[in-house]
């Protein structure tokens, strides 16, 4: 029994990174009507803030590897559980406080974000924010190299490469991420033989 709940974290990721890989390699379902965007929320369909999760945005690849590193060091320094909350929290928290924001901009002035309010939002980079968000908390300072190696290359593809909605749900995440792992922590603290 005790075998067979270790392995439902790592089976859990694997099956994460092969949606992914399916969804990146055959382009089904669309991309589009896997995508959240403000106005789709505002019309009552939530459940995109789930399936955004499935679409990989700019450097697809290079992105799933790179998540499949974290998640895997995540998943190793955090559990499972923890892992999962952490990427519900800072995926669908960081889209509700950014299309909040977007909603009291709307009211003010229209003009200021006309331009996002339609604007397909993916969110496997802001889950990817999260994961280090959390990583940056329960980590020494090895981790702290290995969360700021990640944040600094992050930052430098999301400014050239992402939309200011983007990045904004990027900080979000990551913020989400260490929130939701110091809620976590001071609930039940990690196990020393867990990290």
């Amino acid at each position: 029994m005790a075998r067979t709940r270790a392995l439902i974290g790592p089976a859990s990721v694997v099956a994460y990174l092969a949606a992914l890989a399916v969804v990146q390699a055959t382009g089904e379902p669309d991309r589009r009507t896997l995508a959240s965007s403000p106005d789709e929320i505002a019309d009552g369909q939530v459940w995109l803030l789930l399936t955004s999760g499935l679409v990989i945005d700019g450097l697809p690849w290079l992105q799933l590897a790179v998540l499949a590193l974290v998640l895997a060091v995540a998943l190793e320094r955090l559990g499972a559980l923890r892992l999962w909350t952490v990427a519900l929290v800072a995926h669908v928290g960081s889209a509700l406080i950014a299309y909040a924001g977007i909603g009291v901009l709307w009211l003010a002035d229209r003009g200021l974000v006309e331009s996002v309010v339609h604007e397909p939002d993916y969110g496997v980079s802001v889950v990817l924010a999260g994961e280090l968000g959390a990583l940056a908390v329960v980590g020494g300072r090895r981790m702290a190299l290995f969360v700021g190696a990640f944040v600094l290359a992050g930052i430098g593809i999301s400014v050239t490469d992402s939309s200011l909605l983007a990045n904004v749900e990027h900080l979000l995440g990551f913020v989400l991420g260490a929130l939701a792992m110091l809620a976590l922590e001071r609930r039940v603290p990690l196990r020393p033989c867990s990290r």
